[in-house]
């Protein structure tokens, strides 16, 4: 028998250093207490936590090492509560794109219905990987990496850090806080609540460590995910050992998620720029449906309009506890082989599907179940049965970023440009509107195009709008700046109560 490749050992190695340091946290002490956090929430780990541990001393001396913290990172993403499933589909089931299959279901009833407490989570999961994340950063300066060009693995280490810390950051504050300030003359801040997420730079090794952290203000935490992000790009930027996207953070992946932060900060000339530095640093290119194949680009392992998408493995990934957890399973009533599976449950909803043109391409990834409920099919077991890569970033929202951004700018012609970029890639003609009509054709455009991707709940939520959901019953919405908290709690998630007992000093969101 041959001797296995040195490629083959270092990915049986890797494997054993990410099962070893999955919960990191736990097995160094280094969870959230910082922050005066449990080490979970009610959905954020479901493996039981390992007996033997690992110490510091261990982590941070090898690249190995490093780089098995920074899988950590990613690996917590896959998580069913996370982008593996509920992260996507939550901001479809809470705004107005997704309704009950009519066979209906027990998992997401509530968060069609908006019910309080029956929001995203992701308390103890983010502060996981935002300490281990901080302690990659405190440690990595001393390291000294035995290769060819030691600075670039360091940077590339850095970069990586510093863009998994910027994420996590940034979707704290996107489930738990408001967006800053004011947007078309509305509050973003009902009652003027501008509390973030605690922040934390430092990293914790033990309870001596520990410190009960107040809530910092939104525009705070939100300053340091854009430095996060900006810090990545630098340091992954002309990089030679920084990592191919998509399925690791790039400069390009950096500087699309910056874009992302600048639109919800309103900070429009910045989204546009780095937007277009994001397009000018991708190879990624728009799946064009006039070239044939789009519906054949959702069956791929790695969807090829991705930037940065979370790249699962067969037998590892995304079956969660019971191999039922992922988002295929949800999504498509024949993903087991059978037209009757069982936890099939979220489809389109009637309002979603109505705002697609008779010509538009991306109804081809509409199909009917025998009730007559329409779902659609971007998730099919691309990887394996029960497995799919999940697009975190796709070109064509670089390409909407900057449409939104020019307009809003006021700048129509380039912003129509980009617009019709993606019009004409789905079979639609262009379109010149001008004004508060190009802003809210390019919003109608992401709200088509990301149809299921965990996008339109946050997009009304970022520009102060009332939630419509005519899924429940005609001219029912919520109203973002009620009066009455029990409704405009709906808008925010509770912090785990644990966590608010645990730590005198944080604040709960109103209404809980």
């Amino acid at each position: 028998m041959s001797a296995p490749s040195t490629k083959t050992v270092e990915k049986a190695s890797s494997s054993l250093m990410r099962r070893i340091l999955r919960h990191l946290s736990t097995l160094l002490v280094i969870t959230a207490i910082a922050v005066g956090t449990t080490a979970c929430d009610q959905f954020d780990l479901d493996e039981p936590q390992p007996t033997t541990s690992v110490s510091l001393d261990q982590a941070v001396n090898t690249t190995s090492g490093f780089n098995s913290l920074l899988n950590s990172g990613y690996d917590r993403l896959q998580g069913v509560a996370f982008y593996g499933q509920q992260w996507i589909l939550y901001p479809e089931a809470l705004a107005d794109n997704a309704q009950l299959a009519q066979r209906g279901g027990n998992r997401y009833p509530n968060a069609i219905s908006n019910n309080p407490r029956d929001h995203m989570v992701g308390w103890g999961a983010m502060y996981s990987t935002i300490n281990e994340m901080n302690v990659v950063l405190e440690n990595i300066d001393g390291f000294t990496p035995t290769a060819d060009n030691p600075q670039a693995v360091k940077n590339q280490i850095r970069g990586e850090a510093r863009f998994l810390r910027g994420l996590a950051y940034f979707d704290l504050l996107r489930i738990y806080s408001y967006m800053p300030g004011t947007i078309d003359g509305r509050n973003r801040e009902p009652g003027d609540f501008s509390l973030g997420v605690p922040l934390s730079l430092d990293p914790t090794l033990s309870t001596e460590d520990a410190e009960s952290l107040p809530r910092a203000q939104n525009t705070e935490v939100y300053d340091q995910v854009v430095r996060d992000f900006e810090s990545a790009d630098s340091l992954l930027s002309d990089n030679s050992a920084a990592p191919d996207g998509p399925a690791r953070a790039t400069a390009a992946a950096a500087a699309g998620m910056l874009s992302r932060v600048h639109l919800y900060l309103t900070n429009w000339s910045q989204a546009e720029s780095a937007a277009s530095r994001a397009l000018s640093l991708t190879n990624a290119q728009v799946v064009d449906s006039r070239d044939g194949g789009f519906e054949a680009a959702w069956r791929q392992a790695s969807y090829p309009g991705s930037v940065f998408e979370l790249s699962m493995t067969s037998g590892q990934d995304a079956t969660g506890a019971d191999g039922l957890q992922d988002l295929t399973f949800f999504t498509d009533p024949n993903n087991d082989g059978t037209p009757n599976n069982f936890a099939y449950q979220l489809v389109t909803s009637d309002d979603a599907r109505s705002i697609y043109a008779s010509n538009d391409v991306r109804q081809q990834l509409f199909a009917s179940d025998p009730d007559g409920s329409v779902y659609i099919e971007k998730y099919n077991g691309s990887v394996a049965q029960f497995v799919d890569r999940i697009p975190l970033l796709r070109v064509a929202e670089l390409y909407l970023n900057r449409a939104e951004a020019r307009a809003q700018q006021g700048e129509n012609g380039a912003a129509q440009n980009d617009l019709n970029y993606i019009r004409e890639r789905r079979d639609l003609n262009s379109i010149t509107p001008t004004g508060q009509t190009l802003v809210d054709e390019v919003l109608e455009e992401r709200r088509r195009e990301f149809l299921f991707e965990g996008k339109r709940f946050f997009t009304l939520k970022r520009y102060a709008k009332d939630i419509p959901k005519p899924q429940i019953g005609p001219n029912e919405s919520i109203d973002f700046n009620s009066n009455d908290l029990s409704e405009r709690r709906l808008v925010l998630s509770n912090i785990p109560n644990p966590v608010v007992q645990s730590n005198k000093n944080l604040k709960q969101n109103p209404g809980y």
